[in-house]
């Protein structure tokens, strides 16, 4: 039905419009079509209560009601606009499930596949991926299996994973026909730059540049030879080896074997010995080293090095201590020889025998030869009384008990 007008005549109360019956009729079919249009023809299904910026009347199934518009119900034809995400949002193409994401130009289709992620372009692809330099790469834990090149640089990269001795994600360059054999990390030509006509050798961790001369008529086999003094190298193909005998040595030589012969005097004796005096030994002596020599003594000997803990104690080591100790007691044997070595604290803290105790103790010497700042013998006599005391003669509170036994 078109819509109908009410004719309210040319001036007021002049009978020439509708009459209120004709008007009414009018007002009521108009009405009638409206409901009918928008409605179940008793009230409207619309309703316009809290619309939000950017919502339009969507049919909810009973009523239009203000919503956001979510779902096409036909291809979109966006004739030449752009899909734009404001305040630099995101733009999601997000199927349902494992459904794909397919982009169509032309005859050229790529797929996205939703159940395996792979990506199907279908034809070729042309893009750009080299960076201004290495560290603006991305990481290789993060994009494994990613090729690139680097502005500049010779040589393209790929992040791989390397199981060969544990190396695991890592950016790995790429050898191209402009790389220098020298970028195999087993081939070293750095170190020592080859020479006309070398081959690379394996040196027992990489190759390097070497002579070959397998094959060669002529060898020599041996390339230099390293003595007590001196060296000396092959230099030409009938170069020969001496092996020549020293002082009391002779050399031999019979069909393919050397013989190296000592033709001096044999050392039989201590006494022959250069780091050994035996002067004055007598039956029952041993020797003992004092640091510098084997020395006679007269009776077994014990060595206690003597060390100390600022101006608080001596401490003793050697034979009957597991550790440094701290001014302990000490037990000797009569007849047999101690020596103390001082020679750590020298001067610092002097070390003597006394017959009493204290810093002003009296000193017992007897059985004693050396020095109380480098090394002290003791032979305990056999009259030697039943306690004795040792004092460094500087600091009283080093000090300590020796108990004579025997």
């Amino acid at each position: 039905m078109a819509k109908q007008s009410l004719n309210i005549g040319t001036t007021a109360n002049d009978n020439t419009g509708d009459t209120l019956r004709s008007g009414g009729d009018k007002i009521n079919d108009n009405f009638d079509e409206i409901y009918a249009g928008i409605g179940n023809g008793t009230s409207l299904s619309i309703s316009v209560a809290n619309p939000a910026t950017g919502q339009v009347l969507k049919y909810n199934g009973s009523s239009f009601v203000a919503a956001n518009y979510n779902a096409l119900t036909s291809a979109l034809d966006v004739a030449g606009n752009n899909i734009v995400s404001s305040s630099n949002g995101n733009i999601g193409i997000v199927p349902n499930g494992t459904g794909d994401v397919r982009i169509i130009a032309g005859s050229q289709t790529a797929t996205f596949d939703g159940a395996t992620g792979n990506v199907d372009i279908g034809s070729t692809i042309s893009y750009k991926n080299e960076y201004t330099n290495l560290g603006n790469a991305p990481a290789a834990a993060t994009y494994p299996g990613y090729f690139y090149t680097v502005d500049g640089d010779d040589n393209p990269y790929v992040n791989i994973n390397i199981t060969a001795g544990g190396v695991g994600d890592t950016r790995a360059k790429l050898l191209t026909e402009y790389s220098s054999i020298d970028d195999l990390s087993d081939v070293d030509i750095t170190t020592a730059a080859p020479q006309s006509n070398q081959v690379l050798k394996w040196n027992g961790t990489k190759f390097v540049p070497a002579d070959d001369t397998a094959g060669a008529g002529q060898q020599n086999i041996f390339a230099s030879v390293a003595g007590d003094t001196g060296t000396t190298t092959a230099n030409s193909a009938t170069d020969t080896l001496t092996i020549a005998g020293g002082t009391d040595i002779v050399t031999s030589i019979s069909g393919d074997t050397v013989t190296v012969a000592f033709n001096g005097t044999l050392t039989t004796t201590f006494a022959a010995l250069t780091d050994t005096n035996v002067a004055g030994v007598a039956q029952g002596d041993s020797l003992y080293w004092n640091g510098t020599d084997w020395v006679v003594t007269r009776s077994p000997m014990t060595w206690w090095d003597l060390g100390a803990d600022g101006a608080s104690s001596f401490t003793f080591n050697g034979p009957g201590f597991s550790a440094p100790t701290s001014d302990p007691t000490l037990y000797v044997m009569r007849g047999m020889t101690y020596a103390f070595d001082n020679s750590a604290n020298s001067t610092a803290h002097p070390f003597r025998i006394q017959s009493t105790a204290g810093l002003s103790g009296t000193a017992y010497t007897s059985g004693q030869s050396g020095s109380g700042t480098s090394v002290l013998y003791f032979t305990v006599p056999m009259n030697a009384p039943s306690t004795l005391y040792y004092q460094c003669t500087i600091h009283a509170a080093m000090n300590g008990t020796i108990n004579v036994l025997g």
